[in-house]
């Protein structure tokens, strides 16, 4: 784990794609990008250049949109490589479904609309999936603090069924990519689920294979106040878990281990929101504890 400030890995590449086709591929893997939004306007941008200066030259990106009052569709109308639409959806999964089903790629890749990609990393994942046996990817993680521009890069443990089900943070959502055929397969995003619809996910696909490991940071997780961090969703967000784990017949032992450090954790980070309040305790400086609801997005 590493720890350094705020950056954009897209200020000097940006609009610069690479258009060559690597020697190995005469037709090159197309990849899908979709990105879920609402009302996020001030985010939005850097994760559409993200993917625009990627080193792959088989790309589309498709924005399913929520029906954003702010300035949104303006960010969207810079941008004519976009497939978007903007309406009112069903929630997160829905949209991720629509996206799935106007996709044209090989490879999917979801990006939520305050994360970013790192640059140059897109021909790696096509690379990897050059095999036909490699169904879906996964790498590293960093997390960016918007409030303090730090950065905590985190690598992803090995990802399996059974480590799924005994750790379900292990989850780097923004660092995967999956054969559209495969998340075909596994029926896409299910739309019961409003906090943890990517661990669903990730269950239902590791019980037919598991990801191919990538050793390099794939992309960029911002944690800031727009998100989906209520004390009501953080406790929607274990009950999810923990229907996932129950379904999936877990050990009793794993759901009450979970339902206690989610509770603990819980717990600390309403102590905390308390503190700040009160200014006990400044939201300035390094946060090196990720928190419990970490991954909940708007």
């Amino acid at each position: 784990m590493g720890t350094s400030h705020s950056h954009d890995p897209l200020e000097s590449t940006a609009g610069n794609r690479t258009n060559a086709l690597p020697n190995s591929m005469a037709h090159p893997l197309k990849l899908t990008i979709i990105t879920p939004s609402f009302n996020q306007a001030p985010y939005i941008e850097q994760t559409i250049r993200s993917v625009l200066v990627q080193d792959h030259p088989c790309v589309e990106h498709i924005v399913i949109d929520g029906g954003s009052t702010d300035r949104t569709v303006d960010v969207l109308k810079k941008y004519p490589h976009l497939q978007w639409v903007s309406e009112k959806d069903r929630g997160q999964a829905d949209a991720l479904n629509k996206g799935l089903a106007k996709a044209s790629g090989d490879i999917i890749g979801w990006i939520n609309s305050d994360d970013y990609y790192e640059h140059q990393v897109f021909g790696s994942i096509a690379k990897c999936f050059e095999d036909p046996d490699v169904m879906w990817v996964t790498g590293h993680l960093t997390f960016l603090w918007d409030q303090t521009g730090e950065l905590v890069a985190k690598k992803s443990p090995p990802i399996s069924y059974a480590r799924l089900l005994n750790n379900p943070d292990i989850v780097r959502q923004p660092a995967t990519f999956f054969r559209k055929s495969f998340i075909e397969q596994a029926g896409g995003w299910s739309s019961c689920f409003f906090m943890a619809m990517d661990f669903d996910l990730w269950v239902r696909l590791a019980k037919i294979s598991s990801p191919r490991m990538i050793d390099k940071n794939l992309a960029y997780f911002r944690i800031h106040a727009m998100q989906k961090t209520s004390h009501m969703n953080t406790l929607r967000q274990k009950r999810e878990i923990l229907t996932i784990l129950h379904r999936e017949h877990a050990h009793w032992t794993i759901t009450a281990r979970i339902s206690m450090r989610k509770n603990w954790a819980t717990l600390k980070g309403r102590v905390k929101k308390v503190l700040l309040r009160l200014k006990i305790i400044s939201p300035k400086g390094p946060t090196h504890q990720l928190p419990a609801d970490v991954g909940m997005k708007g």
